[in-house]
């Protein structure tokens, strides 16, 4: 999938790949990694029916005042540009929709053929979804991620009772495997969401904080992973190291690396750009700095890394 944004936000012309495994965004803040979020949520409402023209114009740059979406998946083509004018605005769609007209903040964006994606933006300790039968602009925290009849409604009314408790049992298996070899717990769901470490039970808020945002994580991603045949599945987690300590980030980047699904982690760390960097050359992980207004992967010349790493120890092996 490839998002090719001009104009949009602090933006002035960026291209980002995001395949299947991990993708890194650095950079400070006010840089525009939250902006292509913002870019990739609008697609998520598009692929819902529910996208507003309004959406796309808070997007585009103020100054320049007007700005163009271009999105590249699976062989077709989807381009939205948009000018502002005092009275309204001017959209033009072009690839897998054509036409252009006048419109206002409160019309939709209907497509003939809608992005096929979903979108999973993991917040520090909840998780908002768009392109899936949720509500959308509401958090769900690990509890309600993992409480059967949400996750149910969620991805799982298609499927009869027996079919749907086999989805669920795997799915905590598959998070148990990760968090029980990283953390020594393990999630369990009876009346309410528990963390089982030996033979005792933890009601969350009684369980360190960085395990529970690592579950968080866990599960987010391999739910997307699982129903990826619907869409292309993409889980975006905003400041990805926060709460987690080193150790704890490093064996993410290895379990999400591998992952059918679009991962992108948004970071200001320099540990994790550079664990991403030391491990690019397996092909399943990249990463993009965000610096002035573009993106690049050339951290020999970005004098933002330079800074950072020059209050770091033992980065000189980089």
């Amino acid at each position: 999938m490839i998002l090719t944004l001009v104009n949009i936000g602090p933006l002035k012309e960026t291209r980002v790949e995001l395949g299947r495994g991990l993708t890194v965004f650095y950079g400070p803040n006010a840089s525009g990694k939250t902006t292509v979020a913002r870019a990739l949520r609008l697609l998520a409402l598009m692929n819902m029916g529910i996208a507003s023209v309004g959406g796309l114009m808070e997007l585009i740059n103020r100054v320049k005042r007007e700005g163009r979406i271009v999105y590249e998946n699976g062989g077709s083509v989807l381009e939205m540009s948009c000018a502002l004018g005092e009275r309204g605005a001017w959209l033009k769609f072009g690839g897998v929709l054509s036409g252009e007209r006048r419109v206002y903040a409160d019309e939709r964006l209907n497509a003939v053929d809608k992005p096929r994606i979903a979108m999973f933006w993991i917040l520090h300790n909840s998780v908002m979804l768009y392109g899936l039968k949720a509500q959308v602009g509401r958090p769900y925290v690990l509890a309600e991620l993992l409480a059967p009849l949400v996750l149910r409604g969620l991805v799982g009314e298609g499927k009869a009772l027996g079919e749907f408790l086999d989805f669920y049992e795997e799915l905590l298996a598959k998070v148990n495997k990760y968090l029980e070899a990283f953390s020594g717990h393990a999630v369990e769901y009876r009346d309410r969401l528990y963390f089982r470490r030996g033979i005792h039970l933890f009601h969350p808020s009684r369980v360190a904080e960085g395990v529970r945002r690592m579950a968080l994580i866990l599960a987010t991603a391999l739910l997307a992973e699982a129903v990826a045949e619907r869409a292309t599945q993409v889980v975006y987690v905003e400041d990805f190291e926060s709460s987690l300590h080193v150790d704890y980030l490093e064996l993410l980047i290895e379990v999400l690396r591998r992952r059918s699904a679009v991962v992108v982690a948004e970071t200001h760390s320099g540990f994790v750009l550079r664990r991403v960097y030391e491990t690019k050359s397996k092909g399943d992980v990249q990463y993009y700095i965000f610096e002035d207004g573009a993106v690049h992967t050339e951290i020999k010349d970005s004098k933002l890394f330079k800074r950072e790493i020059a209050a770091m120890v033992g980065v000189d092996m980089l």
